[in-house]
């Protein structure tokens, strides 16, 4: 971007506030609509590169690309606003598809695993094709180590990254999944957004399962806002309390929900029935039964303390 563009838009900006009507505004939400993609992604990500349209050097990169359609989050710029793409699947008989579907050679596409390090980082595939270092638009998803590819990205730093996390968890709450790509946990918003702030990128919208973050050096074409709100941010939260009742019955403030696999969870039993009492009016049979379960639920721990453990039972059957 040249220096006369740099101070029309800081001077636009400046008049704008003035006049009290803020046109860069904090609230994607009303943007969202798919042609592609699951959650409104595409509407969103219009918006953001019309305010970028000055800078922006129409080139993406998408993973797990799939076929590079189903509810993809590049198509639509692929498609409809003529970018070059880099898409990547490591599936090969969706590879295959996305050949098919994308025969032109400015589309870029890899069928690989994308590693943390080594030849196939993201970093290094990145290099290998020859994409500026503040390419327009990443598009991180492959259910699960979503987190560590981010966490690992250090050579490219894209105008804008779109990055899925695990909306079953509340969004108060750190949870970073293990760094093993064979795991499909998901990381929480929460942890996903404190990464991305310690990486210079400001969160700006999200969806269902999706944030967005924009990179400091371009936030002034998208926000003027210095700080983010996470309730305004993610405002679909599933905030879910656990508990448990003195004898031991397990609750939850709402049924919980196993989103990938529609199962409604509606009560969780982890004593079995006959344990299920106030251990203070336990008869005998049942504290012996208790120091059984106790034992076969967690047999190292008993077994590396036996003594310990066995003088407990004693306590325990003769108090």
């Amino acid at each position: 971007m040249g220096n006369r563009t740099a101070r029309n838009f800081q001077f636009k900006l400046k008049k704008i506030m003035k006049e009290g009507e803020i046109k860069i505004d904090f609230d994607f939400k009303i943007y969202k609509k798919n042609i592609f993609s699951q959650f409104g992604e595409d509407g969103i990500i219009e918006e953001i590169f019309k305010r970028l349209s000055d800078v922006s050097d129409k080139r993406c990169c998408e993973f797990g690309a799939w076929d590079g359609k189903f509810l993809s989050n590049t198509c639509n710029l692929i498609t409809n606003h003529n970018y070059e793409a880099i898409l990547i699947e490591a599936d090969k008989k969706r590879f295959d598809e996305l050949n098919i579907n994308f025969p032109d050679k400015k589309i870029i596409k890899i069928n690989k695993f994308v590693n943390f390090s080594g030849d196939n980082s993201l970093d290094n595939i990145l290099e290998n094709n020859s994409l500026n270092k503040d390419f327009d638009f990443l598009s991180i998803d492959i259910d699960g180590c979503d987190y560590w590819i981010f966490e690992n990205l250090s050579k490219f730093t894209p105008k804008v990254i779109c990055i899925e996390f695990n909306p079953s968890i509340p969004i108060k709450v750190e949870f970073i999944q293990k760094k093993d790509i064979k795991i499909n946990h998901g990381s929480s918003a929460k942890s996903i957004i404190d990464l991305g702030l310690t990486k210079n990128y400001f969160p700006i919208a999200s969806t269902d399962c999706n944030i967005f973050f924009i990179n400091n050096r371009f936030k002034k074409f998208i926000t003027n806002a210095d700080k983010f709100n996470i309730d305004q941010l993610l405002p679909n939260s599933n905030d879910n309390y656990i508990y448990c009742g003195f004898d031991g019955t397990v609750f939850t403030s709402k049924p919980l929900n196993l989103i990938w696999h529609g199962i409604i969870v509606n009560k969780i039993q982890i004593l079995p029935k006959i344990l299920n009492v106030y251990p203070g009016n336990y008869n005998i049979f049942q504290k012996i039964l208790l120091i059984f379960f106790l034992f076969f639920s967690n047999p190292f721990k008993y077994l590396s303390k036996s003594k310990f453990y066995l003088k407990k039972l004693f306590t325990k059957l003769f108090r």
